[in-house]
């Protein structure tokens, strides 16, 4: 009950239980195959209460129970159930994490129960106030320990001896976990995996489940008696059956519909190419197609393609935005230690240091997340601060150069991808009601396919996706209207001190619209330059005709003060061969960052 690993290997994954309980505590029964309606679970049973702490089911689905949430709790029995039948209750359900959000659990000890079901990797604490649910990565290796019993300075030294034993072995397999359930350590018995406080509490068993394609192997080693039984559970761990055919093309019809009767879902060639002629005559005039590297000398390239993050961070007065690493990818041995180190807490927030329209940004919530991320990315990353504002906005801004004042060309509001419960529709449904949802349920599905059949509560909100990318399903609304003289200044105050920056636009989170006019409590999330679109055009209220007018003026802005800095610094454009190069790199970019958007 009180360490769990998670390990994937060549052919499914490994979960491993320790469980530590008090010496005058029964032994358990050892696992047997119940059968539950149609489908048969495999565990060992405790004879105490009745539940278990470790089972796997013959679709696939396993389930470990540690004791305690996040922190050592004060115990305020009596309790109405023990956590190993709630336990048993969850994995038994048909849909485990949908059970676990919709259950009551009032008047149930604080647990963590880490539930693999449908080739996902889930998270689920109730700290006896309130349910926690994340995802965790299934391609790289997890440990947990109960709360309970070991406080945040011993679970880390822990994770340490994991992350050690599991970088060094050459090969994983079922027999190398048990083996480091049954050593690793060093030598302080109170503490080590295989853990002994005489007279108080013991590692009393040992169970390892080895999920893969067709069946279930799982060992159980009883220490307390010395006995050992091995069990094979046949397992059908396919995915659920696909859609019938008639209904999936229905939905492909339906999305593609949705995109071409909607200009902001065009793709993006489509929306500018009438614009493009336009783009060409400035070329002409400019005797440069890539004119636009001049426009904000101290950002490379202008901030059109291939820039840096962290670089354009570093031009910004610190108090302006999140606290800010980069991690090289191949430089991540020290991560945990580095964020701990500048006094970042979870959660954070991780992309790319070169990125674009939200590619590969995650919202990082623990360690272990965090690990997973930096061994899946194959480029350079940055983990910043998680800004706690619930608004954001996009401010386009521009400064002629030589011009001692500033001024905002367009304004976007945000609203993030979100739905509120009526007391009867599951989210899936709460999905269906709105076409740009729509447009997003493929990748929620894949995301979230338990979480979307939960049903809200009435005015119960969820928040899906926390980023402000239209990409990612939230709505842009053109509030360019409220910018006013006060808003101005401030933005104005603001870019100044942003070095050679004269065009682009600002990604900021904010706590309310009268502070931020002020320059109060705002935070810069990007920066970006050459490359801006002025993203107030995605307004669904606006017309194609008033997304190239607006798009026209903008490539007019920056044609101007593009030309000015040519002059005025002597700063040449890139040529051609310099362009074209530019174009490639950022082509094979994308493809590297490119895939899972959530």
């Amino acid at each position: 009950m009180c360490t769990v690993t998670f390990v994937p290997s060549e052919k499914g994954i490994i979960l491993t239980s320790s469980r530590d309980e008090r010496p005058t505590r029964s032994s358990a029964l050892m696992p047997l195959t119940y059968t539950k309606g149609n489908k048969k679970i495999l565990y060992p049973r405790d004879q105490h209460a009745g539940g278990s702490w470790i089972a796997v089911k013959n679709n696939g689905d396993a389930a470990v129970l540690l004791n305690g949430a996040f922190k050592r709790h004060v115990p305020k029995p009596p309790y109405r159930k023990s956590r190993g039948l709630i336990f048993l209750e969850i994995i038994e359900a048909k849909k485990p994490v949908t059970h676990f959000n919709q259950m009551g659990l009032a008047d149930i000890e604080p647990f963590t129960i880490i539930l693999y079901s449908n080739r996902q990797l889930h998270e689920c604490r109730w700290d006896g106030d309130t349910k926690h649910h994340i995802i965790c990565s299934i391609i790289t290796p997890h440990i947990w320990s109960s709360a309970t019993l070991y406080d945040e300075t011993i679970a880390d030294q822990r994770y340490q001896w994991f992350t050690q034993w599991h970088t060094s072995a050459s090969a994983i397999n079922q027999d190398q976990v048990l083996k480091f359930h049954q050593s690793a350590g060093n030598g302080d018995s109170c503490n080590d995996i295989l853990m002994n406080r005489p007279g108080i509490m013991s590692t009393v068993s040992i169970t390892s489940l080895h999920l893969e394609e067709g069946s279930s192997r799982v060992i159980y080693y009883d220490l307390k008696n010395n006995e050992q039984s091995i069990s094979v559970l046949k397992a059908d761990m396919r995915s659920d059956k696909k859609e019938p055919a008639g209904k999936a093309f229905r939905q492909r019809l339906n999305r593609f519909i949705i995109r071409a009767s909607h200009w902001e879902y065009w793709p993006f060639i489509v929306v500018y190419m009438p614009a493009l002629i336009y783009w060409f005559w400035l070329c002409i005039r400019a005797r440069s197609f890539f004119f636009f590297n001049t426009s904000n000398p101290s950002i490379s390239n202008g901030g059109l393609l291939m820039e840096s993050k962290k670089e354009i961070y570093d031009l910004i007065p610190k108090e302006y935005y999140p606290r800010t690493i980069l991690f090289k990818k191949t430089e991540t041995e020290n991560l945990i230690g580095l964020i701990k180190e500048n006094q970042l807490g979870f959660p954070l927030i991780a992309k790319p240091d070169i990125g674009m329209k939200g590619l590969a940004v995650k919202k990082i919530n623990t360690a272990t997340e965090l690990t997973a991320y930096a061994a899946s990315s194959k480029v350079n990353f940055i983990v910043q601060e998680f800004i706690p504002y619930e608004n954001e906005v996009g401010i386009f801004y521009y400064r002629v150069p030589g011009e001692a004042k500033g001024h905002i060309s367009g304004i976007v509001g945000k609203e993030f991808l979100s739905v509120t419960g009526n007391g009867f529709s599951t989210i899936r449904e709460l999905l269906h009601e709105d076409k740009r949802f729509i447009l997003q349920l493929p990748v929620l599905s894949k995301t979230y396919p338990e979480e979307l059949d939960i049903i809200l509560a009435e005015g119960e909100k969820k928040l899906l996706v926390p980023y402000g990318n239209h990409a990612r399903g939230a709505k842009f609304i053109d509030i360019s209207h409220l910018a006013d003289q006060e808003l101005t200044e401030s933005i104005d105050a603001v870019c100044k001190q942003v070095k050679d920056f004269y065009f682009g636009r600002l990604d900021i989170k904010y706590n309310t619209w009268e502070e931020l006019k002020q320059g109060k409590n705002f935070s810069i999330i990007e920066l970006n330059g050459a490359g801006s679109e002025p993203t107030h055009i995605y307004d669904p209220a606006h017309s194609i005709f008033f997304a190239w007018k607006e798009i026209i003026r903008h490539w007019n802005i920056l044609f101007h003060i593009s030309r000015i800095n040519h002059r005025r610094l002597r700063k040449p454009y890139l040529n051609t061969r310099e362009g074209l190069q530019l174009l490639r790199d950022n082509k094979d970019y994308v493809k590297l960052i490119s895939g899972d958007m959530l």
